[in-house]
């Protein structure tokens, strides 16, 4: 009987150890989880370790940085500057009011290439008209937009895109073309 009851015993306490090794594991195992989603910055930092909900989520990482910054010059007028500069065959200004800084370089590279192909002429005509905000872009909350514009080629009408985004003064730069 004996022999039976410390057996029943040692059952009893293997299984009780390995469900409290279970619980402390585990336990653990969830606080290390939780910790690193607060390192993400997904979760709180403090117990019980709560994820943010979404709108907390979006007003501490904002999808776009300058969503919220007020509009001081419209894709339009960035368009028209853009084609006035190139009008007047300043290469450099076009790109130094028109484009990021970081995309100087390369943009003005890109137009003196248009202009050594004798072809300057021709993108000025094309891209001297009217663009269209198809997309219902609001340059007031919105930072990035497409514009649409069509030109005629050889007697055929041809539609093409300009690629906009908003800095953080709140001008509309040309992002691609």
């Amino acid at each position: 009987m004996s022999l039976s009851r410390s057996i029943k015993f040692s059952l009893v306490g293997v299984v009780v150890l390995v469900v409290g090794a279970v619980i402390v594991f585990g336990c653990y195992g969830w606080f290390l989880g939780r910790q690193e989603r607060v390192a993400a910055g997904y979760a709180q930092p403090n117990f019980p370790y709560s994820d943010y909900n979404i709108s907390e989520l979006n007003k501490m990482y904002p999808q776009y940085v300058n969503v919220d910054v007020t509009t001081t010059r419209t894709p339009e007028e960035t368009h028209k500057m853009f084609v006035e500069r190139l009008k007047a065959g300043d290469l450099n200004g076009a790109v130094e009011c028109c484009f990021r800084e970081g995309d100087w370089g390369e943009m003005k590279t890109g137009l003196e290439r248009v202009k050594s192909k004798g072809q300057l002429d021709i993108m000025v005509k094309d891209l001297d008209t009217e663009i269209r905000n198809d997309m219902n872009i609001d340059v007031n909350k919105d930072a990035m937009g497409t514009y649409y514009y069509s030109s005629i080629v050889k007697g055929e009408k041809w539609g093409a895109t300009i690629d906009f985004i908003k800095n953080n003064q709140g001008i509309w730069l040309i992002k691609s073309l």
